[in-house]
């Protein structure tokens, strides 16, 4: 989630980047005394003086973790000076990324034909010079997600993309890569006022040890990340070039505009929140804006009859869920000593009340999130410890994320974040009081500003994040249902952007520019002519998400996760139990199916079995429905988010359901008619043992969806 004197030019000698490659430039002389002076004495100051331009290549550190064919991807060392206010400050190292456009990959040279590609969205045909950098969001996300998720976006039908992971993250110079893991003892704590100070602990060991390794940190804010972004595009040697922020990338894109506005041709902003972030409490309200998505969850589902029947109060459920653990924390014992020394977990309302917040940044989650809250809400209630251990083994393994927290810290600091935050969050203490409660207090939000200061890290002046006043072409777009930047926030820029649009994606999370899969070929035509009218075609694509209603509801997840984590052993039986009878039940039903068809070619007779092998067929068909419908259940969960599999599946998995439990009666009535014919008429051997063990496998199957939580009741 969210933490969230232009300078003279200096034109870079080395000549500009191929297309085809990152380009490699020569070291330049380190800081002279000359400009040092210049530094201090000269009018305007040069904050670029010292900058190298200096880029090395290196293999992508991801390498073995994503498919790629060398040239999809490429990744190089960007070098920059930690603080550019600083004449003495040390150089640093900012890891970048380049995705190579598909164009090449996938299309004949056109000889410059650009005739209009009816299969492409109208766009014409051809790589396009002008590449686009992406702002990356967080503050403190790692470049390795963007690069996944990014590799397929349909931008790259025609661009190239830069990713730069910026200063203070992942391998530009994580500062801070044991946060939250020194010392484990200190962050078991007994009560909830304890716990909302727990994140003080880790700020205070991150930047006392960053400062003693000799980081300054000063020099890990959003105007220096926006000078990054202005030095990286000199050293590639591109004139200009295309901007897409999302989230926090927002914030520095618009300090970028501010910084480079010569460098830029046209600028995509999703997910927005305003520069000048501190200037009003409301675009912090956290639980405003969550108390508004919930409220907007529940319109949709009260429009779907089965929905507004099975969940008629979101809210209130979560809420009652909420107060449940107030004063009384949930508390689960684990084995993993090493993660929680005591052996013992506590759960607070923060993760009670937040769970469902995650789900809201995706909208492929939108349609499981009713029955999500509603699970959730039981499963907090009865204090399930197979769902409790799993979240706690999720948690020791990295949490949900997985950012470079030291770098956010600095940045919530130094931009005055915790300041704009502390005004939010008593507001909405004042307004919600059980929601507003579950993520802060009043002594908290205080002793997070009064932090900030006891470590050196003052917010810089107010006015290098005055709002942006630019001409430069922009779509400035939102998620309708985005829940940390929602739209208000975005309409508050707007009125800087002279020749900006607004979009905003109904039915969307956050960041739609990156998860609407027709919005690529939006992107692209609005780079190919900022100046024309967008096409929204993109946006009246979408649809009221049709909620499953009601959830087939499941804890299948947590208990093998569970078990795989503290005792991967005990999986053994399991596995064997399920392999053997699902092996089973698919050799009967290819057997019993295409038999028949042997037998006429052979011109055989079958064996009289009196109804058995029909049983059995039966028996082995229904298994394999029950197989096949759930495997399409796990995969189109897990397809809107692997989070949700931990809660249940879509409706149409009660079918698999059914069709296990009778596929476990007609095995069991396999049984019975075979032993009962091999009574009165001996069976061959063959034909016996055959159909009981095609009844065994199917009961053995029936039994297993029963005992895990896979059954109809």
């Amino acid at each position: 989630m969210l933490a969230l004197s232009t300078a003279a030019y200096t034109q870079n000698p080395a000549s500009p980047a191929s297309e085809e490659s990152i380009p490699a430039v020569e070291l330049a002389p380190e800081t002279s005394s000359e400009a040092a002076a210049a530094l201090n004495d000269a009018e305007p100051v040069d904050l670029f003086a010292r900058d190298s331009y200096r880029i090395d290549t290196h293999i992508c550190p991801f390498k073995g973790d994503l498919d790629y064919e060398p040239g999809e991807i490429e990744c190089g060392l960007l070098q920059v000076p930690e603080n550019r206010e600083d004449p003495s400050s040390r150089f640093i190292e900012l890891s970048f990324i380049k995705l190579t456009s598909r164009w090449d990959r996938e299309h004949e040279e056109s000889d410059g034909d650009y005739a209009e590609d009816e299969e492409d969205h109208g766009l014409p045909a051809g790589k396009r010079d002008d590449p686009v950098i992406y702002l990356t969001g967080g503050p403190g996300a790692k470049a390795i997600n963007y690069v996944r998720r990014f590799k397929d976006h349909k931008l790259l039908d025609h661009r190239d993309l830069y990713i730069l992971e910026q200063r203070g993250i992942g391998n530009s110079g994580d500062f801070c890569l044991f946060y939250g893991t020194r010392n484990p003892a200190q962050y078991e704590v007994e009560s909830f006022a304890e716990n909302l100070l727990l994140s003080e602990i880790g700020t205070a060991d991150c930047a006392n040890s960053a400062t003693a390794a000799g980081v300054d940190l000063r020099g890990y804010n959003t105007i220096e990340n926006a000078r990054d972004f202005k030095a990286l595009r000199r050293a590639l040697g591109f004139e200009k070039w295309n901007v897409w922020g999302i989230s926090y990338g927002t914030i520095v894109g618009q300090a970028y505009i501010k910084e480079d506005p010569e460098g830029i041709l046209a600028v995509i902003l999703d997910a927005n929140m305003p520069l000048d972030i501190r200037e009003s409490e409301e675009y912090w309200r956290v639980v405003h804006w969550y108390e508004r998505d919930l409220q907007k969850l529940q319109e949709i589902c009260q429009r779907q009859p089965d929905c507004a029947r099975k969940y008629p109060d979101l809210p209130g459920r979560l809420r009652e869920a909420i107060l449940s653990v107030v004063d009384n924390p949930i508390e689960v014992e684990v084995k993993d000593t090493e993660v929680f020394p005591s052996g013992k977990v506590r759960f607070f309302q923060d993760i009670v009340a937040f769970l469902p917040f995650i789900f809201l940044y995706e909208q492929a989650s939108y349609p499981g999130l009713p029955g999500m809250i509603y699970a959730w809400a039981d499963a907090v209630e009865s204090r399930d410890p197979a769902l409790f251990k799993a979240l706690a083994a999720t948690a020791g393994d990295g949490g949900f994320g997985g950012g470079s927290q030291g770098m956010y810290n600095a940045i919530f600091c130094l931009d005055g974040d915790s300041e704009a935050q502390a005004r939010a969050g008593k507001k909405d203490l004042e307004e919600y009081p059980v929601l507003g409660a579950a993520i802060g207090s009043v002594e908290s939000y205080d002793s997070g500003v009064a932090l900030c200061s006891e470590l050196g890290m003052w917010p810089r002046d107010a006015e290098e994040y005055a709002a942006v006043e630019t001409d430069l072409p922009a779509l400035i777009i939102e998620g309708d249902m985005d829940p940390i930047t929602p739209p208000p926030n975005a309409k508050a820029i707007l009125p800087g952007f002279e020749n900006g649009t607004y979009i905003e994606f109904p039915f969307a999370g956050h960041g739609p520019s990156r998860s609407v899969e027709c919005a690529g070929h939006m992107m692209n035509k609005f780079y190919d002519d900022p100046t024309a009218a967008p096409d929204l075609s993109c946006v009246e694509e979408m649809e009221e998400p049709q909620m499953w209603a009601p959830m087939y509801t499941t804890n299948i997840a947590p208990r093998l996760g569970g078990m795989m984590v503290e005792d991967p052993k005990s999986m053994v039986l399991p596995g064997a139990w399920l392999g053997l009878s699902v092996v089973t039940v698919l050799i009967a039903f290819l057997n019993l199916s295409f038999a028949p068809i042997g037998r006429r070619i052979d011109r055989r007779k079958a064996v009289d079995t009196s109804g058995a092998r029909i049983f059995a067929w039966l028996a082995a068909t229904l298994s394999v429905v029950a197989l096949c419908i759930f495997g399409a259940a796990f995969a189109v969960t897990a397809e809107a988010s692997d989070l949700l599999l931990i809660f249940g599946l879509p409706p149409w998995a009660s079918f698999a359901a059914w069709s296990g439990f009778l596929a476990g009666l007609l095995g069991l009535f396999t049984l019975i008619k075979t032993l009962r014919k091999h009574l009165n008429t001996r069976l061959p051997f063959g034909t016996m043992l055959g159909l009981s063990v095609t009844g065994v496998a199917a009961i053995a199957l029936s039994l297993f969806l029963l005992i895990w939580d896979l059954g109809p009741f």
